[in-house]
């Protein structure tokens, strides 16, 4: 009978470890998978979110990366450092884009916008066009297309640029400076108050209206 008794307790001892045993391992199991899951849920945004910037669209900065297109949104600022786009820029109404050392593959444009700076040897594959906004800034960066300025009522300045096609600033009521810019087509400047200011320009065509003689 002792002999018995004692088997029993040991076997009775063995299942509980083993029931301990195989409790502790269910749980890390759901404790890893919970892990897991949650890491996989988070790994997307860690990835593609940053800052402001969401695809498409651009609500605070872009560095030193490639893009297909930029919109800023109407109201927004978008600021651009080094960034490569590969589409277009679109500025909305009210919207302020900085553009510093950019490499765009097509058209800048926008209506209403509140002010534009592209600077710092930017290029810009298309046109630069801005109707009825406000400041506009383009310094030391080249543009294979057309500058257009026009209806624009703020401070306007386009200076040290390369500029392959026409440049054109038409209707503005903020002030005008056009200096030391290389112009491959026409430099052209119509009905802006106060006139245009500046010098230094190289123009390939002809220089009219506002802007002879700069």
């Amino acid at each position: 009978m002792p002999r018995t008794q004692s088997f029993t307790a040991v076997a009775l001892l063995a299942a509980v470890v083993g029931a301990l045993a195989l409790t502790s391992c269910t749980t890390t199991v759901r404790s890893e998978s919970a892990d897991d899951a949650g890491s996989a849920t988070r790994s997307p945004a860690a990835q593609h979110v940053t800052g402001h910037a969401v695809p498409g669209h651009c609500q605070g900065q872009i560095g030193d990366s490639s893009v297909d297109e930029v919109t800023v949104p109407n109201g927004a600022t978008c600021e651009l450092d080094g960034t490569t786009v590969e589409g277009n820029i679109s500025v909305g109404h009210g919207a302020h884009l900085i553009a510093r050392g950019v490499d765009v593959d097509g058209d800048l444009e926008g209506e209403g916008t509140a002010a534009v700076e592209v600077t710092e040897g930017s290029s810009i594959g298309g046109n630069l066009q801005l109707d009825s906004g406000g400041s506009a800034v383009v310094r030391d960066s080249h543009v294979d297309g057309d500058l257009s300025w026009e209806e624009q009522r703020g401070a306007l300045t386009a200076e040290h640029n390369t500029v392959r096609g026409n440049l054109e600033a038409d209707q503005n009521s903020g002030g005008v400076t056009v200096s030391s810019n290389d112009v491959g087509g026409d430099l052209s400047c119509e009905e802006n108050d106060p006139a245009p200011q500046g010098g230094g320009n190289h123009v390939s065509g002809n220089t009219e209206d506002q802007c002879r003689g700069l």
